[in-house]
């Protein structure tokens, strides 16, 4: 975690060549926006990444220690928390401004249905937690590997469930069906009303009786079906 702290402190002037410039001095991190800004990240969950950063922000200055941290909350539309605080046995009331960030992946390219995505594919941006929401890819792992089930612009985030695993079934396309049935195991030709990747469930019409079952796509062209009851055409 990475924690960038700002506190509202007045800044301090110097003088330059018999002329008083007032230049604001960096504020050192302190006990109680660090500790603040920890219990900031660890309130939002695992849905924050640990890479993320806090710009916290006291509404006025607090020096005091901080014994225990006993409410967070962060209003993620305006950026305000509120929090209270126990210090040398007293109850503080304290509230300011947290500026979450987060890194998420992006394309570097415009990357079509079919392709796979490769690890130089992708680059990151630095996001607000309110722009970069729930329904985005947050991590480069849960991309790589995988195939665009639309098309993906360069720069724009990625949404959850535009991915999956690469298209190895084709719509339309011949497939074999393989039936299981405990240790009986029986192979026919079909034809794939759906296009899927491993793992995905698709629809397929076996040719023989044109009946159409539902499987798990397995491998290139291939559909497993499991099931107590066998199609009387795929028997020899």
């Amino acid at each position: 975690m990475i924690v960038v702290l700002q506190s509202l402190r007045r800044p301090l002037s110097v003088l330059l060549l018999g002329t008083m410039l007032a230049l604001p001095l960096p504020a050192a991190a302190g006990p109680v926006e660090t500790r603040l800004a920890e219990e900031l990240l660890a309130s939002l969950g695992p849905s924050v990444p640990p890479d993320a950063q806090v710009a916290l922000t006291l509404g006025r200055p607090f020096d005091g220690p901080v014994d225990a941290v006993r409410d967070i909350a962060l209003d993620p539309r305006t950026g305000i928390f509120q929090a209270r605080i126990l210090s040398n046995g007293h109850a503080v009331e304290l509230s300011g401004r947290a500026d979450v960030e987060v890194t998420m992946p992006v394309p570097v390219r415009r990357i079509r249905p079919g392709e796979v995505i490769e690890p130089s594919d992708l680059t990151t941006m630095r996001l607000s937690l309110d722009r970069a929401g729930a329904g985005f890819i947050a991590t480069a792992d849960a991309l790589v590997g995988q195939s665009p089930r639309r098309q993906l612009s360069a720069g724009r985030l990625v949404q959850v469930g535009s991915v999956g695993a690469p298209i190895v079934v084709q719509r339309n396309r011949p497939v074999t069906l393989v039936y299981e049935d405990g240790a009986l195991l029986l192979a026919a030709r079909g034809r794939a009303l759906q296009e899927g990747g491993v793992g995905d469930s698709v629809r397929v019409m076996n040719i023989a009786s044109s009946t159409v079952v539902t499987g798990t796509v397995t491998g290139a062209e291939t559909v497993s079906v499991s099931g107590p009851r066998v199609p009387q055409a795929a028997r020899p």
